[in-house]
């Protein structure tokens, strides 16, 4: 497959406006830590680790759904700042807590999206 295939870079627009959007809305639910965040990293994880096994043939799908959905989905540059952003409010555990929290959980939906079917 060519990665310049006018298709293939379609569904990864499309696919990552998608995850976007779904991340964009998530982040809008935030407490004590940015739950939505921590949502849409584990969220994208499964789909990663789902799509890693049971796409591994298909490369078009490969790419759209990992690189695509689950790239626009996952986001490092929010889990950052939201880390950033807590320290600057001066929450003391939360920073910690949260990046443990997002690395067990994305950690682990991966996992599951590798062994699921």
């Amino acid at each position: 497959m060519n990665a310049f295939d006018p298709l293939v870079l379609l569904a990864v627009f499309g696919l990552a406006g998608v995850g976007s959007v779904v991340r964009f809305l998530l982040s809008k639910w935030d407490s004590y830590l940015p739950f939505g965040i921590l949502l849409a990293n584990t969220v994208a994880s499964f789909i990663a680790g789902y799509a890693s096994v049971h796409y591994f043939n298909n490369e078009f799908w490969l790419i759209a759904l990992v690189l695509g959905l689950a790239g626009g989905l996952s986001t490092f540059s929010s889990w950052a700042a939201a880390t950033v952003q807590m320290s600057a409010k001066g929450k003391i555990m939360a920073p910690a807590l949260y990046s443990v929290l997002t690395l067990v959980c994305s950690s682990t939906a991966a996992y599951f999206g590798l062994v699921v079917g």
